[in-house]
């Protein structure tokens, strides 16, 4: 493991408010002047090239660097440019400033190593200043870790961040080092990013406050000339800015509309005699009022030089400045973006090729190092996670297929989304990745290494959040169908994103349509978390950074509200993710995002509306994965609620390059209510869902019915009661029943109910009651004649009505003429039918009776039927009416 060396002493002996130490005269040679010859106007060299020293003139080399993030691997070739640039002047007179980031988000040969490897290799190039960066707290202030920020102080021997306070007010870090140049004090004042706490987690930076940098800065320069040597003085002042401007190049314009640059540029006081800027990873070279403003890029792929004459007294009488690249194009014949350091070890004096040399064998023993740790086990893994292929695959040939889903693409951006829910102040709703930044699959042997990580995600990309509305990450999903800048089809027209498993989507066409004439036209839904992507709304997205800036043609990301780079990168995301898995074992993730669904939507894209008890056919392809040993999806199953409202098999084999597809009919209940629903779209057996809009609108009102179970009763029959029953009856509202009996009165029956499906069923039955009401006997047999039920319900102003009749009488269907009294020829007891007595009297009912009944009679009563057996009839009903049968008669039946 790398062991981190004692801090080497600087080649300039240096001072802080905070590391005391005495001011001492450079040990190097001075160049030597005898007059004061001001150069040529100064200016920002666009040149990229190094400064020369000028003649006869006092100077200060300053030489700075920003972002470079552990890229222990290249820091050979930024090595040899520094000490190049910095030899025509000699180390004595140079200042070297590294500006925020030295590491954080570095390369898997610092990072596993907790960047020891970086920060040794920058001491002993002689990095004389460290201003602190937003990674540089990625671990933490003061947590006790290896890599916090105290203890890289403690490394470094002083960390810059004039801005960072606790919660008492003092400073967190060194807001300053104060350096003997050329016989003058020059100090060097760093401030880092105030958004700093939206990078990093927030438990790690608890009780610190993260101020005005530019504030900051002012603050300290003007204590730094003030005159009073108690609290430290200076000649001259550089500000060293972990925070910049958002865009490369030309003119400052393009920056000055930004307006944190804007106040780095135009705010810093006047007692500030040059400024480095970083952050944001851009590359630029200003004199703007006077004064140098310089970022150099990222990575160590680049130096910038800022170059300062100074008069007898100190003052700064002229500056000039430049970014001088590390390498330099060496095309060959299989790359023709390949670079090769732009000064060789060669070309360097003895004095730097000590360095040099230095540096180098750093490097290779963290190479060296990495190479072991890389074998170490981060997590468990014993399912095969993998890029998609091109089926079928044999054992000879196996293609990736970058227009495919895949479990690899679902499980890191999965990695990525966790990863920053957890570490980042932002959060994110959702992430992507693009297809070509996976680079190896994942073997489920049961062990995954720092080395498999690193071999899926080798480019080491930052993370970056995209706060983007709903309407342009459309435009992204559609943006998979490719156009370059120019508007021409690329070699690959389809790309298909990884994307996080929280995420569904619907489309339309093909992924094979051109995309010159139908980008734009595919996407027919998008839910996120269950809800409806929504135009307006504002979403957060964690992706690469190369995502972020419109890589890969998905150029509405740049269209975004806001884009923040975390610095992270996404292999430590990733690590990150599969150790906080339970017994961090990394599992496939067999749900695919999308499904392509064609036949559903409208014409014009709006879903679509649907009657209540209508049916929709339409069909779903390709539901599969596309990755090795996906899970193959047999059925289709659509539902709305959880109810189940069509089903179809799926034909097509994804292994054997079929693509699979389900014709499937859905029925919308007809007891639905009116209003938006989602419906659910499942294949199984893998679960993989997509979700679409719908809507229920009022079918067609079916006229209301009225049954009893049989149309003629013998009165044996009717001692089981006469059951009767409704449908296409207002759901959940009372239904007024009223029996017309044989001698023309009425029974009017309360309590009945239709349920949810607008269904009712009740029982009638003849019993006698005594003259307190109580019941004496039940089950009696019907008088014969003719019954009438009419059914009448009120609902919103409308008026339903529905009639049945049904006879009793003897087994061959007619009534007994006999006219007879009662039913046994006995009119002092037994069952007295009713008679033909307009007075009502001895008839069984007393018209508009609220139970249909007098007491000490003979009457028609009403049973009900029980919850159970009514809900048991809707059930039965659906079974029956298939067989051809009435749920009248599987009611009789249950209840038998």
């Amino acid at each position: 493991m790398f062991r981190l060396k004692p801090l080497k002493e600087a080649h300039v002996a240096q001072v802080s408010k905070f590391v005391k130490g005495a001011v001492a005269t450079s040990a190097g040679c001075a160049l030597a002047f005898t007059s004061l010859v001001l150069p040529a106007q100064a200016e920002a060299l666009n040149t990229g090239e190094p400064i020369q020293p000028t003649a006869d003139t006092t100077q200060i080399n300053l030489l700075g660097f920003n972002d470079f993030h552990g890229r222990i691997t290249k820091v050979d070739s930024f090595a040899s440019n520094v000490l190049d640039v910095q030899a025509p002047f000699g180390a004595e007179n140079t200042v070297i400033i590294g500006n925020g980031d030295q590491v954080g988000a570095s390369e898997f040969e610092s990072s596993v190593a907790l960047d020891a490897p970086t920060l040794e290799a920058l001491q002993e190039l002689g990095v004389d200043a460290f201003t602190a960066g937003n990674h540089e707290f990625d671990a933490g202030y003061d947590t006790g870790a290896a890599n916090d920020t105290l203890s890289i102080q403690s490394e470094l021997g002083h960390l810059l961040g004039a801005n960072v306070t606790k919660a008492d007010g003092s400073l967190a870090l060194d807001a300053y080092q104060i350096y003997e140049v050329q016989g003058f004090k020059v100090a060097v004042v760093g401030a880092v990013t105030a958004s700093t706490p939206s990078g990093v987690s927030p438990d790690g930076i608890q009780g610190l406050t993260f101020g005005n940098p530019v504030d900051a800065v002012n603050e300290y320069a003007a204590q730094l000339k003030d005159g009073d040597e108690s609290n430290g003085e200076a000649d001259i002042v550089v500000a060293s800015y972990h925070e910049g401007g958002p865009v490369s190049g030309n003119p400052i314009d393009n920056n000055l509309s930004n307006s944190t640059f804007a106040e780095i540029a135009n705010d810093t006081s006047d007692d500030v005699d040059a400024i480095f800027n970083a952050h944001t990873h851009k590359s630029y070279n200003y004199e703007y009022n006077d004064r140098q403003i310089v970022q150099a890029g990222e990575y160590g792929g680049a130096v910038g030089q800022i170059v300062l004459t100074v008069d007898a007294d100190g003052q700064v009488v002229s500056s000039d400045s430049s970014v001088i690249s590390s390498t330099v194009p060496a095309p060959t014949e299989n790359d023709a973006n390949a670079t090769a350091p732009r000064v060789d070890r060669e070309d360097l004096d003895a004095d730097s090729q000590a360095i040099y040399d230095t540096v180098a064998e750093t490097k290779q023993a963290a190479l060296d190092e990495a190479e072991i740790l890389g074998a170490v086990a981060v997590g468990v893994v014993n399912d095969n996670i993998s890029r998609a292929k091109v089926w079928p695959i044999t054992e000879t040939s196996s293609q990736d297929a970058r227009d495919q889903e895949s479990t690899l693409g679902s499980v890191v951006a999965d990695s990525m989304m966790v990863w920053a829910d957890a570490n980042t102040q932002l959060g994110a709703d959702l992430s992507i990745m693009n297809p070509g930044g996976l680079r190896a699959d994942i073997s489920g042997d049961g062990e995954l290494t720092y080395k498999d990580s690193q071999s899926v995600l080798p480019f080491v990309n930052n993370l970056s959040i995209v706060s983007i509305s709903g309407a342009e990450l459309k435009n992204v999903l559609e943006e998979q169908w490719q156009l370059d800048d120019k508007g021409a089809v690329p070699s690959r027209p389809y790309l298909q994103l990884g994307i996080s498993s929280n995420v569904n989507y619907t489309f339309t066409g093909s992924i094979t349509d051109d995309p010159a004439t139908t980008q734009g036209s595919h996407i027919t839904s998008v839910y996120i978390d269950g809800e409806p992507l929504v135009d307006d709304q504002i979403y957060t997205v964690v992706m690469p950074s190369f995502l972020a800036a419109g890589g890969d043609n998905f150029y509405s990301l740049n269209n975004a509200v806001e884009k923040f780079d975390t610095g992270s990168v996404d292999l430590e995301a990733f690590i990150t993710y599969v150790e906080s898995l339970e017994g961090t074992e990394l599992k496939a993730e067999q749900t695919r995002n999308g499904f392509n669904v064609v036949g559903y939507f409208n014409e014009d894209g709006s879903a679509p509306q649907l009657a209540q008890g209508a049916s929709h056919t339409f069909t779903v392809n390709d539901v599969d994965l596309h990755s090795v040993d996906h899970i193959a999806n047999t059925e289709l199953v659509a539902s709305i609620d959880g109810e189940e409202i069509g089903t179809a098999s799926i034909t097509g084999v994804t292994a054997n390059g079929e693509t699979t597809s389900a014709e499937i009919t859905i029925t919308i209940p007809a007891a639905l209510a009116v209003g938006a629903y989602t419906l659910e779209l499942t294949a199984n057996p893998s679960g993989s869902t997509v979700q679409v809009p719908l809507e229920v609108v009022e079918g067609e009102q079916a006229e209301p019915t009225l049954a009893t179970e049989q149309e003629h009763y013998t009165a044996e029959e009717t001692t089981e009661g006469v059951l009767y029953g409704g449908e296409n009856w207002a759901q959940n509202a009372a239904v007024e029943i009223a029996v017309t009996l044989p001698d023309g009165t009425v029974t009017n029956i309360d309590g009945v109910e239709t349920d949810e499906a607008g269904t009712f069923v009740d029982r009638l039955v003849w019993q006698t009651t005594d003259e307190e009401g109580n019941v004496v006997e039940d089950f009696l047999p019907f008088p014969e004649g003719t019954y009438t039920i009419t059914a009448t319900q009120s609902v919103d102003g409308e008026t339903l009505t529905a009639t049945i009749s049904f006879t009793v009488g003897d087994a061959t269907g007619g009534e007994d003429a006999t006219g007879d009294d009662d039913a046994n020829g006995d009119s002092t007891g037994g069952t007295t039918p009713p008679t033909d007595d307009a007075t009502g009297d001895d008839n069984g009912s007393t018209k508009g009776d609220d139970n249909g009944s007098a007491k000490g009679d003979d009457n028609l009563a009403q049973t009900g039927a029980d919850s159970n057996l009514i809900f048991g009839i809707l059930a039965a009903a659906a079974a029956a009416l298939a067989l051809g049968g009435t749920f009248l008669a599987i009611r009789r039946q249950r209840n038998a």
